[in-house]
């Protein structure tokens, strides 16, 4: 069994839709669990109904502290790690749940819910370029044994996917597969990717690990 564990601060405008995508598929064989981290807007409301288990958080504390949560309370042996406004396609499910061994950690290659051509350049190239050096597309997956070797930091803010991903690369096969997900663009369209660029170069070489900024 998947259990799939989508933490979530503020995603009243997301969460229905990343839920139904899973409900879609043709692979039945999991549970949802919702982790309200800090939610003071109607994600709870929206969602209480739609998924099998739900851990609330009542202060915002960050997505390392919720994937770990969710983890907690998982019956799967299999867990994937689903960001709030990211919608599997159509197979996702079944894929993972036939790949997914011990020695496998993974994630899926991306599409941009906004198709302009800019965004489809800059999704092509994370999936090119940065996702074999162990960066994530919004979903990982790993077993539940490979999980309880390496768990995430609990101590970061941010950047806790790449961490997670690359301590397990020491030891595991990291697989992108080409079954995607869409993922949302909001922040690059309201903020735009010369911004984004220049903020996460900032924290490469000099870390702050202050929450990410929300962009609802």
């Amino acid at each position: 069994m998947l259990s799939i564990i989508i933490p979530a601060h503020n995603e009243e405008k997301y969460i229905l839709p990343t839920i139904q995508a899973i409900k879609n598929q043709p692979y039945t064989d999991y549970e949802i669990i919702l982790v309200c981290d800090g939610c003071t807007d109607k994600t709870l409301a929206v969602a209480q109904k739609q998924v099998e288990k739900i851990v609330v958080l009542q202060e915002r504390k960050g997505p390392s502290v919720a994937k770990n949560e969710g983890a907690r309370i998982a019956k799967g042996d299999i867990l994937v790690f689903l960001d709030a406004d990211t919608i599997v396609s159509p197979t996702l499910l079944q894929t993972i749940a036939q790949t997914t061994n011990n020695k496998i950690i993974g994630t899926a290659k991306i599409k941009p819910s906004n198709p302009k051509l800019k965004h489809k350049i800059m999704m092509g190239l994370k999936n090119t370029l940065l996702c074999p050096l162990g960066v994530s597309n919004g979903i990982i997956f790993c077993t539940q044994q490979t999980f309880k070797e390496h768990t995430f930091n609990n101590e970061l803010q941010k950047m806790e996917d790449g961490t997670f991903v690359r301590e397990q690369k020491k030891n595991k096969q990291f697989v992108i597969l080409n079954d995607y997900v869409i993922n949302s663009t909001r922040r690059m369209d309201q903020v735009g990717y010369l911004k984004i660029f220049t903020y996460w170069m900032k924290e490469y070489f000099k870390p702050s690990n202050d929450k990410y900024s929300v962009i609802r």
